[in-house]
């Protein structure tokens, strides 16, 4: 016999789900708990509940945004064997084309706006911003160890240099910039992974 839901947790997911899709769609400063309240179809002392403030259902929404985000891609990377597919997987994982992926994007933008002036919630980003750099630097010096990518170069510098070309070039596109489309952003991080990271061509098939 399966285990009974838990109701409440059921009914955080939901207000977390409305908190983000309340903030992609109007940005943080304009929302208030009475949106969330009604995209979550309940009660503005509901969404209380499990929100202390405006920071903390922003704070939460991005926790639960970056949960899932990365749950979903490691999911999709563990069926990769090569470094360099995973590499490539995790950019087409990323682009901000459309729905949640755009979505989670918009949070983050939205966190660190607000993070520039509240000191206080930096250190979640210190710490998601951290697992996601983590899984990025696992993969390239799996490549390097596996002869995917070039060995001589630090992991760590590596790493920071494709998170920064990623995170700048997806917010060109979600600024919709004439110069950056999502397209063109797939082709300057794959030119990356191709002329600083690889240590040879790939195959256009195989895994």
């Amino acid at each position: 016999m399966s285990p009974r839901p838990n109701v409440e947790e059921q009914r955080r997911r939901q207000i977390l789900e409305a908190a983000c899709e309340a903030i992609g769609e109007r940005g943080f400063a304009a929302v208030r708990i009475s949106d969330v309240a009604a995209k979550a179809n309940t009660s503005t002392g509901t969404v209380h509940y499990y929100f202390d403030n405006r920071q903390d259902v922003l704070r939460q929404a991005l926790q639960f945004a970056f949960e899932e985000s990365i749950s979903r891609q490691l999911t999709e990377l563990a069926k990769l064997r090569s470094p360099r597919r995973r590499l490539e997987r995790l950019i087409e994982l990323n682009l901000p084309d459309a729905g949640e992926v755009t979505q989670e994007w918009i949070v983050w933008m939205e966190f660190w706006l607000e993070a520039v002036h509240h000191p206080e919630i930096r250190p979640l980003n210190e710490q998601l911003y951290g697992r996601w750099r983590k899984v990025v630097r696992d993969i390239i010096v799996a490549g390097q160890e596996t002869g995917d990518f070039r060995p001589e170069g630090d992991p760590d510098s590596l790493t920071n240099r494709f998170v920064a070309l990623m995170d700048g070039l997806a917010i060109q596109v979600l600024l919709h910039s004439h110069q950056m489309s999502v397209s063109r952003m797939r082709s300057v991080l794959g030119d990356f992974v191709t002329s600083t990271l690889s240590a040879a061509p790939i195959a256009a098939v195989g895994s």
